[in-house]
């Protein structure tokens, strides 16, 4: 049994539910939340990187989601 067939055989469809597509857009805005700038306008470097690097995670964890892995 092919892994696509698996997972038609355990959820009915070969699509994800639901409840993906709403991870993938609470991602997408916790991601957008993350990558404004602070609201005074005055910023530590190291803040911004640090934002930046959230802003990465989020994206590259809705990236996996979408594809499955």
């Amino acid at each position: 049994m092919t892994m696509t067939a698996n997972v038609t055989a355990m959820h009915g469809t070969g699509r994800g539910g639901n409840g993906v597509a709403r991870l993938v857009r609470r991602l997408e805005r916790e991601r957008r939340r993350w990558t404004r700038p602070t609201t005074d306008g005055v910023g530590v470097a190291t803040e911004a990187a640090w934002r930046a690097g959230v802003a990465e995670g989020l994206r590259l964890a809705q990236t996996a989601i979408r594809k499955g892995v």
